[in-house]
């Protein structure tokens, strides 16, 4: 039987990619059998506790589990991203890469300046896939599940998702719950004039952008 030597690892941060990622590395997994990891690194440095992060981190983990992968969390303590991404690819014997590109996420370092020379020259022979994580509405089909009518409603000072119309001048739309999450944490579509609008909803909540 010949033997495979390939290995793919997939690096996630914190938003709306990771699972496209963890789909695409799965997909590479499974057609050349070889080993999956998931790789998440943490930079922020501290251990405040942060909900949505968490739902994140425990959904990346089932679904690398249901790929048959490992997941792996860990902390720069210090160091670059890049030396942390280095220093698992050579434990566990990496040979492709899988890493998301885009502008709004806080792992900015990834996609701009020297990361990818650094990455490549410190890894040697390692191929690197670079995908392209696309606005929430090319997101929707394969990270959240299929939409329905809900509403957002005034409580307070707040929005919060409902399934009924209530309150003064509910708003109506489309809510996208995200996969692997036991929470109505997803997206809100609204559509004005024409044009769809995407709103963030964490727990229930609708979040205002910062």
């Amino acid at each position: 039987m010949e033997m495979n030597n390939e290995s793919i690892m997939v690096c996630v941060h914190y938003g709306p990619h990771g699972q496209r990622l963890i789909q695409r590395g799965s997909q590479l997994a499974r057609l050349q059998h070889a080993p999956l990891t998931v790789l998440t690194v943490d930079s922020a440095g501290d251990n405040e506790y942060n909900r949505e992060k968490q739902q994140y981190l425990s959904g990346w983990e089932n679904q690398t589990k249901e790929a048959g992968g490992q997941f792996l969390n860990r902390k720069c303590n210090g160091r670059k991203t890049v030396e942390v991404i280095v220093e698992t690819a050579r434990e566990k014997n990496i040979t492709q890469i899988v890493i998301g590109q885009s502008s709004q996420t806080l792992w900015q370092e990834i996609t701009r300046g020297s990361f990818i020379n650094d990455l490549m020259e410190q890894l040697g022979p390692t191929d690197l896939h670079i995908v392209a994580v696309q606005r929430y509405p090319e997101l929707l089909e394969q990270t959240h599940e299929q939409g329905f009518t809900a509403y957002l409603v005034k409580d307070g000072g707040r929005y919060v998702l409902a399934e009924e119309a209530a309150g003064s001048k509910p708003v109506k739309g489309v809510f996208f719950r995200e996969l692997d999450t036991d929470f109505n944490t997803g997206l809100f579509k609204i559509v004005e004039n024409g044009e769809a609008q995407y709103l963030r909803i964490v727990q229930n909540e609708w979040v205002k952008p910062r």
